[in-house]
């Protein structure tokens, strides 16, 4: 007997909705970091906008909350726009980052932090210079926690990361 309900369904035919997915190469950029501080200390430097200023060197806005906007003026370079994704004090902050993503993920007590940094989304053309770029800020992140400061290091940073082999 024949099913009622059955009916030929057709393949679909090539046509202007059916052309297939762009494919990206896309990179991911992690970091370790342990600062003799306390978590809600390192917490505190990270999400506060006048914190963040101080150790980017680069004038911040953040409304520290989900759906917030973070704002960074790199001067000449632009301005960078973002959206606060998740905001878990004192563990957990999201944003986006133009087009990719930052995680920062704190583990620690009153008197140490392990900070896991990472960048998802990171373009092949952009990692050499997003990757000297975090890393500075990471530096300069601990500068700020300390009372210290060292001279720049981007530009010799970004030769490392322009040529792994040879670092």
């Amino acid at each position: 007997m024949k099913n009622p309900f059955a009916q030929r369904v057709e393949p679909p035919k090539e046509g202007p909705n059916d052309s297939i997915a762009t494919v990206e190469t896309i990179y991911r950029l992690d970091w370790e970091r342990v600062y003799r501080r306390s978590l809600e200390r390192v917490w505190s430097a990270i999400s506060n906008a006048e914190e963040i200023t101080a150790w980017m060197k680069f004038p911040t806005q953040m409304e520290p909350r989900v759906g917030g906007k973070i704002h960074i003026e790199f001067s000449a370079e632009g301005s960078l726009e973002g959206t606060v994704c998740n905001f878990e004090a004192p563990r957990l902050l999201i944003y986006t980052w133009g087009d990719s993503l930052v995680t920062w993920k704190l583990e620690g007590d009153a008197v140490e932090t392990k900070l896991h940094f990472s960048h998802v989304g990171v373009r092949p053309e952009l990692l050499a210079g997003l990757g000297a770029g975090w890393h500075a800020f990471l530096d300069q992140l601990e500068d700020h926690l300390t009372g210290s400061a060292r001279p720049g290091r981007y530009k010799d940073l970004k030769a490392r990361y322009e040529n792994p082999g040879k670092a």
